[in-house]
């Protein structure tokens, strides 16, 4: 069978089958999720936000850090406002312990489950009635998150059990855990902190200036705390504080498919918070005496207890105003774009490509070496520029690792076939008859017998080869020439004399 039809053949067969291959197995895994992010970067700049897996079904796609995004008001949560109390509905201003014991009764009465107290619960000396009453309410709710200020002096305190159940070791933090905010107490004593399922969050950093950029992580020991709002977000969603991803100066993600936010390096959130209303706003004097449908059935969870009187502190007072807008922020993935989605071809469209690189790469393994090579390294950045291509224009994910793939291979048969043929062996050509060593004397007369004519009278008999020095066989030379002539004249002149004529 012809060399270059099997040398085709093989290319052939091998080339589809690691195409199909490589086609069937590729989409979701890290090499495919490489070579996507790899050609993004082509267009895309900063970090990448990549979800999906890359297959017909789940398609990946691409969110990025822009500057125009703004919060989801729709994730606000509903608000129940701690106002100031004027007309006295409560037994106290500010309220006691067994007020908020009623307000808290009636947030489960109206159907929240998920509840979160963004006021602080201190008092100087308490009842010890209500303040039972009101420990009674905290243990009811299913998930309850509650907030407490920080901050950092002289003499540092033991962290609270509800705050280390809710803080992480900084050796899974990624960056300069350093330039986070450091705490190690609690400003406010007797602070309650509600029971063994309570998670607390830092509402605010009493040593860090106030900005427009809210802070949420803090150093506390060897663990790393959590604003209040963020925790909010963890709860409404679910989520376990064990799958936050923080990278310091980048982003902190909730999960590996929750929200993301872009911190700084201090841990700060880089979204700058403009004040946006809450989902539902309700004062704590309205609990009392709502219906069933007080609280909005479509509002996202928890139903939050802010603090909005006139006598808190500045602080406390800042918080409240962007309370909203953060959870919104987090919960929305605020500062990043919109999701851009790349699809890819249908099934048999992308199988009629990759046939068309399997019949290209066949028709190159008949061709010389030079065009060979020349002919794969073409379609191999062909195949990339479309790709890149495809991505950036038409947001198309097309199969060219396939085909690269299926390029290699024809690659490495066709190298193989070439090396096969080349180890064939070689049918052994007739070898030279080995030179013989001649006398000089011999030779001179082989040469004047082949020169002069032969005759029948006298035949030429050649001499047997001796081995003579050269300088004697120089000295016979004048002799042995002369020899022959001699009888030969003398042979040859009886045959010319005529016979004598008889006399008469």
């Amino acid at each position: 069978m012809n060399s270059k039809f099997q040398r085709c053949l093989r290319v052939f067969l091998v080339s589809s089958v690691v195409a199909l291959g490589v086609w069937k197995w590729i989409p979701g895994t890290d090499l495919d999720r490489t070579a996507f992010a790899v050609t993004v970067r082509g267009f895309a700049n900063g970090t990448l936000f990549i979800s999906g897996n890359g297959s017909h079904e789940d398609s990946w796609k691409l969110r990025t850090f822009t500057s125009d995004a703004k919060p989801d008001s729709r994730q606000a949560p509903v608000i129940v406002s701690l106002e100031d109390d004027p007309r006295g509905f409560f037994q106290s201003s500010p309220p006691a312990p067994i007020d908020l014991a009623v307000i808290l009764s009636n947030f489960q009465r109206l159907g929240a489950n998920k509840a979160a107290t963004a006021a602080v619960l201190a008092w100087e000396k308490p009842d010890a009635i209500g303040l039972a009453a009101l420990e009674k309410s905290l243990g009811r709710f299913d998930s309850l998150v509650m907030a407490a200020p920080l901050s950092r002096g002289v003499a540092s305190s033991p962290m609270p059990p509800a705050f280390r159940r809710t803080s992480m070791s900084q050796e899974k933090i990624r960056g300069d855990v350093a330039t986070l905010p450091l705490v190690n107490r609690l400003p406010v004593p007797g602070i309650i902190l509600g029971g063994d399922s309570t998670i607390v969050g830092f509402s605010t950093l009493e040593s860090e200036t106030p900005s427009r950029y809210l802070p949420l992580m803090a150093r506390w020991e060897d663990r790393v705390v959590f604003s209040f709002a963020l925790l909010t977000v963890l709860q409404r969603l679910d989520l376990p504080l064990e799958g936050v991803e923080v990278r310091l100066g980048e982003f902190l993600k909730l999960s590996p498919s929750g929200p993301i936010v872009r911190i700084d390096d201090s841990g700060r959130f880089e979204m700058p918070l403009k004040p946006i209303a809450g989902f539902a706003e309700i004062s704590a004097e309205a609990l009392i005496d709502g219906g069933d449908d007080l609280f909005p059935k479509q509002a996202p969870d928890p139903v939050i207890l802010r603090d909005d009187q006139s006598a808190a502190e500045p602080l406390t007072q800042t918080f409240s105003k962007n309370l909203s807008v953060a959870i919104a922020a987090i919960a929305s993935n605020g500062g990043l774009s919109e999701i851009r989605g790349f699809s890819r071809l249908a099934e048999t469209w992308e199988i009629g490509l990759i046939s068309l690189a399997v019949l290209i790469l066949t028709a190159l393994a008949r061709t010389p070496r030079f065009t060979r090579d020349l002919g794969l390294l073409l379609l191999a950045v062909v195949c990339l520029a479309v790709q890149w291509i495809g991505l950036g224009l038409a947001s198309t994910w097309l199969p060219a690792i396939p085909i690269l793939a299926a390029t290699l291979a024809a690659f490495l048969m066709m190298k193989l076939s070439v090396q096969s043929s080349s180890e064939l062996p070689v049918p052994a050509s007739p070898l030279p008859a080995p030179a013989v060593m001649v006398d000089p004397v011999v030779s001179q007369l082989i040469t004047k017998v082949i020169e002069s004519p032969a005759t029948e009278e006298s035949p030429q008999v050649l001499p047997k080869k001796t081995r003579t020095p050269a300088k004697k066989a120089a000295a016979k030379k004048p002799a042995q020439e002369k020899a022959p002539a001699k009888k030969s004249a003398a042979k040859k002149a009886p045959s010319r004399r005529k016979a004598p004529e008889k006399p008469e």
